[in-house]
């Protein structure tokens, strides 16, 4: 994993940049997006890693409570959200201080908006692999995905709806919550299956 994880941060530092440097709206957007597409991802493998090297059988005799196991997973993915913010937020300020402007509105909501997505993709992810297992890891992921963009779209019906003013701002920070809420509650919920988990 730590070598996939490097060659993405590469190829994000290279994209972002590229997309940064077109100076286009749609760029923009995508470079702020992008990251959370390559990168965090990753920890998502580590559960399948850990079947195909029977590590997750081994784990569980260690002197090491199963909640701990099921918060290291959580924490792999946020560390790696949290490097994707670093990484495009860095590269994204240095070219406005140093070219044009590049950090404003538009750049903020798409910021919130790949975060919201890929973290209400593991919100999915992680309590299913660990019910279903491993075996289903390509259905589970494509059922997360459904999720996530059914929330997205979910989010934004009902904003319509109410009608708001600021729409973009207050959608992009409204999904972005509601995508970490449902990522505690999974937290929650892979504990308990994990708990009751009969390897």
């Amino acid at each position: 994993m730590e070598k996939s994880v490097k060659s993405s941060t590469l190829l994000t530092i290279v994209a972002v940049i590229i997309l940064l440097l077109m100076n286009q709206s749609a760029t923009l957007k995508l470079a702020a997006f992008l990251p959370f597409v390559l990168i965090p991802v990753h920890a998502f493998e580590v559960l399948k890693y850990d079947a195909m090297s029977g590590w997750n059988k081994y784990e569980i005799v260690l002197p090491v409570t199963r909640k701990r196991i099921v918060k290291s997973k959580y924490l792999t993915f946020i560390l790696l959200v949290i490097l994707s913010v670093f990484l495009v937020f860095s590269i994204a300020f240095s070219v406005h201080i140093l070219m044009f402007p590049t950090i404003h509105a538009v750049f903020f909501n798409y910021l919130l908006r790949g975060m919201g997505l890929i973290i209400c993709i593991a919100a999915l992810i992680y309590p299913l692999t660990y019910k279903l297992g491993t075996e289903k890891s390509d259905s589970i992921m494509m059922g997360s995905v459904g999720f996530s963009l059914g929330m997205f779209f979910v989010i934004t019906f009902i904003l319509e709806m109410i009608g708001v003013e600021g729409f973009d701002e207050k959608f992009s920070s409204i999904f972005f919550i509601v995508s970490n809420i449902f990522l505690l509650i999974s937290y929650v919920v892979s504990i308990k299956i994990y708990k009751n988990k009969e390897f």
